[in-house]
């Protein structure tokens, strides 16, 4: 795979290049984005040619996610990538990892019950948790840029009822990598007092540290749910999927998504997509693995300690938690420098829960990732 082709996007209904003015406002559809978390790379020519196929046969009737091709294919996937073991009994299908959240928050969860999380935060969890009492944990962050969470409030919180632990792994917006002791510790807290553990592990194949996922460590009251459309920049194809070992909260989520919402007709381009990448593309991941990390090293080159910004290479995702504080600059000023100046659209870090961050998405060309450096250079030249 060649990730430096530059594959033009626009016209393509894509949100990323032409919807812009959405998010940046009248007269911005001109930018060079780097927001919306999905990469300008190709699938793999594994799964382009599996798709190529089912659309030659022509015939677009109703799917079955249910059967050893496609939930072996997730067990496998986690099997050799990680060597954590999981029963094919134990997954499900789902229309879209928030989708799954906000089911089980509402299998497991009363209106107004206590749901805890970590800030800053993807923007997606703000809106699901809206129902909820949300207990957020601030993460702190050191000297170098790494991220610890607060095991003693966490614990506070269990003890004032909090049924629910709402993780990112890995995080985003930080790309903080759960270590095994994080984990846990997280986990026995949460078996202590009689928490469910969601666990959001859509990021985990983007890493540069070992990600272990929770049901590695645990399976009384872990849950996870996930998708490759990160890995594989396969959003638009549909679907996703959630690994429930409890029994009686999995059969409440199967048959609500069958005989409530009806929404347990798979995509089949979802569903084939999960089994040509997951059985054959490890060498895919390993490849942008590679390439994400050496954007990153580029990143941190360009525009650590220039005119006071402070760069870390995050240890997961392809977006860089870039801080601008020490710039000097207030959060509207910086972004509209970045839009009249630098010509480029890049997410402010409010939305995250931190105004003086911005994150910038690396998963696209050298050429032009260069383009971001570059605006961002120009955003705070005088």
């Amino acid at each position: 795979m060649n990730f430096d082709d530059v594959i033009d996007r626009k016209g393509t209904y894509c949100t990323q290049w032409d919807y812009i003015e959405d998010r940046f406002g009248e007269g911005t559809k001109d930018l060079t984005p780097f927001t919306i978390s999905d990469m300008d790379f190709r699938s793999p020519k594994e799964v382009i040619e599996k798709m190529i196929s089912r659309v030659e046969h022509g015939v677009f009737g109703y799917s079955r996610w249910n059967h050893s091709d496609y939930k072996g294919a997730i067990k496998n996937w986690f099997y050799k990538r990680s060597g954590t073991v999981i029963k094919e009994e134990w997954i499900s299908y789902s229309p879209s990892v928030l989708y799954s959240i906000t089911l089980l928050l509402e299998k497991i969860l009363e209106k107004k019950d206590k749901v805890m999380t970590h800030t800053p935060k993807y923007d997606g969890f703000t809106k699901l948790l809206n129902p909820y009492d949300a207990f957020e944990i601030q993460l702190k962050e050191d000297q170098n840029g790494k991220y610890q969470t607060d095991f003693i409030k966490i614990e506070e919180g269990f003890k004032e009822g909090v049924k629910v632990f709402l993780l990112c792994s890995p995080q985003n917006p930080t790309g903080k990598v759960w270590s095994v002791e994080e984990l846990t510790t997280l986990i026995n807290l949460c078996i202590k007092y009689d928490v469910y553990l969601i666990s959001d592990e859509i990021h985990m194949d983007v890493v540069r540290k070992k990600h272990t996922p929770v049901l590695k460590l645990d399976i009384l009251k872990s849950i996870i749910v996930s998708s490759p459309s990160k890995t594989f920049n396969t959003p638009t194809l549909g679907g996703s999927y959630v690994i429930i070992p409890q029994k009686n909260l999995r059969e409440k989520f199967i048959d609500h998504i069958k005989n409530i919402d009806g929404v347990s007709t798979a995509a089949i381009f979802g569903v084939l997509s999960t089994i040509s990448a997951y059985n054959y593309c490890d060498y895919w991941v390993d490849e942008l693995n590679k390439y994400i990390g050496e954007s990153f090293e580029l990143v941190k080159r360009e525009l650590d300690g220039y005119m006071g910004l402070k760069v870390n290479i995050p240890e997961a995702t392809y977006l860089m938690w870039i801080d601008f504080k020490g710039t000097g600059l207030k959060v509207d000023e910086f972004q509209e420098r970045l839009i009249k100046k630098g010509k480029v659209a890049i997410m402010s870090g409010d939305i995250y829960g931190d105004p003086y961050k911005i994150r910038l998405n690396v998963g696209c060309s050298r050429a032009k990732l260069r383009k971001g450096i570059d605006g961002i250079k120009l955003a705070l030249n005088k």
